[in-house]
């Protein structure tokens, strides 16, 4: 039979989690764009160096160099590979932060009886706390002091 506190716990275990992933996700997106402009940017600089002297004077050289140099600049692997990369690293760096919040949030989920109950009120206490922190700033100390 399922009980009420089951059911709280699920509950509080699914918001938990589900912040935490949102959280993850959007970090990612946004290390994703960064990531990948510094990738293109230092893929564009080594193209451009690469084919900004020849060996010899040669029009057929220089013809063939400036489209194998339009071909290396339009290759989205590049940016694919950046986007990618950042968006990895900026989802398992949130998780990280957070694992507290994720482990407790884990625990009221899949955890049964005690561990359920202990997970739900310790992911209800670090809300309650990064409530208090971030939002009404009791025991940040300001930039300014």
């Amino acid at each position: 039979m399922i009980s009420l506190s089951n059911i709280v716990c699920k509950t509080v275990g699914i918001a938990g989690v589900s912040a935490a992933l949102y959280d993850a996700g959007k970090v990612g997106a946004d290390t994703s764009a960064r990531v990948k402009q510094l990738v293109n940017a230092d893929h564009f600089e080594r193209v451009h160096n690469a084919t900004r002297t020849m060996s010899t004077e040669s029009h057929v050289t220089n013809y063939l160099q400036d489209k194998v140099k339009d071909y290396r600049m339009n290759n989205p692997f590049y940016s694919i590979f950046g986007s990618i990369k950042g968006f990895c690293k900026g989802f398992f760096e949130s998780l990280g932060t957070h694992i507290i919040p994720v482990t407790l949030a884990s625990m009221a989920l899949a955890g049964k009886g005690v561990w359920a109950k202990i997970g739900a009120w310790g992911i209800a206490g670090y809300a309650a706390l990064t409530i208090a922190r971030e939002g009404f700033g009791i025991g940040k100390v300001s930039p300014k002091d």
